[in-house]
């Protein structure tokens, strides 16, 4: 009786299949290692006929396992740009109990935030923001903060806190910082702070120029020692004339701060570290590459010391995983990184997603919250998303 397959055949027949066993344990053992042996994607906010948009443009707060973070609603609009109508843009919130698995929507005018912004469209019921009165105390184990652009460009920004967690906002008060000779457009951040003390916050800006037909936007070190009611320019971060946006931003140690910033011209995440607790910055390598008109990045300290990065890809071609929310880490405080790995891709979304926030969680998983879609699979809504993923050990 003779077998269909030779023995020289069979034998590299089972060596090419032990060859694919050896790569496959390798690849699930390098994923285990980067991402944990757990990753759970979960739709935040999700609605037919609405847009979902940029929780970095709001910010991300936790207490224990509850989790609150901020996004832009509008109604969906087809088109090149952005889909969805701006006119119809309001603020909205969406809180967690349970570590990010389920999720609250919360909206942002009945809850405080008040003053109308490009992206806060609430008409005749906005209030102007006002100038704080009492000092804030950032110690409250309650406590929120967050600041508010009214537009890209011009400014200004104003600024709400919460002692209930966000539950009830108090603000909008005006954030009015002295900038010297240099002759600013206005404050345009987001939020990024360090709380440092009780009436002592270290807050990283985003402020506007303008030059003629030449604009751009600058990141500044800004610091109060009086809860909020002045604030003291300490430092300009970011090179001029280059458009630095979105910083994101951890305390190392007592002196040691590090603040990674959005570049969009061009296209760039850059780094920069300061030793003497914000008054000067040095340059690190850029942490990854980034595409199109940059991805802001979502900074994370994490409780065994080491950096996880989280940010968005928005062409296929940049990385060969394509489009999607990648994560990598630094054991040596922002000097190297680990290879980038994929965190959410490969499911039909286009180039509209990232922005992301995150926090770690007591128990050491980190949810990170962004704004995504599956366009290229047929639902043309884009939504707000997160990913509970455990960052493991390198």
């Amino acid at each position: 009786m003779t077998s269909g397959m030779s023995t020289t055949h069979m034998t590299n027949h089972l060596s090419l299949l032990f060859s694919f066993l050896v790569a496959f344990i390798f690849q699930s053992c390098d994923q285990k290692a980067s991402l944990g042996e757990e990753v759970q994607h979960v739709k935040v906010y999700y609605e037919e006929g609405m847009y979902g948009g940029w929780p970095a443009n709001w910010g991300i707060w936790s207490w224990d396992n509850e989790v609150l973070v901020g996004f832009t609603k509008g109604e969906h609009l087809e088109k090149e740009s952005h889909t969805f109508d701006r006119s119809t843009s309001k603020t909205m919130f969406a809180r967690s109990l349970d570590g990010g698995l389920s999720w609250s929507i919360e909206d942002g005018y009945e809850h405080g935030i008040t003053e109308a912004t490009f992206e806060h469209n609430i008409g005749e019921r906005s209030k102007p923001a006002t100038t704080l009165g009492d000092r804030i105390d950032f110690s409250d184990p309650n406590f929120a903060f967050t600041f508010r652009m009214t537009n890209l460009l011009e400014g200004p920004t104003s600024f709400y806190y919460s002692y209930d967690r966000g539950k009830s906002w108090n603000g909008a008060y005006q954030l009015n910082v002295d900038f010297g000779s240099k002759n600013s457009a206005g404050i345009v951040s987001r939020t990024d702070y360090i709380v440092d003390g009780k009436h002592s916050m270290t807050a990283f800006l985003t402020v506007g120029f303008v030059d003629g037909d030449t604009d751009w936007r600058e990141v500044a070190c800004v610091r109060t020692e009086d809860g909020g009611l002045t604030w003291k320019l300490l430092s300009w971060i970011s090179p001029e004339q280059f458009n630095s946006i979105m910083p994101s931003s951890v305390r190392i140690d007592e002196s040691t701060l590090l603040c990674m910033i959005r570049q969009t011209k061009p296209p760039e995440m850059t780094s920069y570290l300061s030793k003497d607790n914000g008054l000067t910055w040095s340059t690190l390598p850029n942490p990854v590459t980034v595409d199109r008109n940059g991805n802001p990045p979502a900074l994370l300290k994490l409780q065994d010391g080491r950096l996880c990065l989280v940010y968005g890809l928005r062409e296929k071609e940049t990385r060969p995983e394509g489009i999607g929310m990648y994560v990598t880490y630094s054991s040596d405080h922002g000097q190297t990184w680990t290879e980038p790995h994929l965190l959410r891709g490969q499911d039909g979304a286009v180039w509209d997603i990232g922005y992301p926030r995150a926090v770690e969680l007591p128990d050491g998983k980190v949810v990170a919250v962004y704004y995504y879609n599956n366009a290229d699979a047929g639902d043309p809504y884009r939504y707000i998303a997160a990913t509970v993923f455990d960052p493991g050990l390198e």
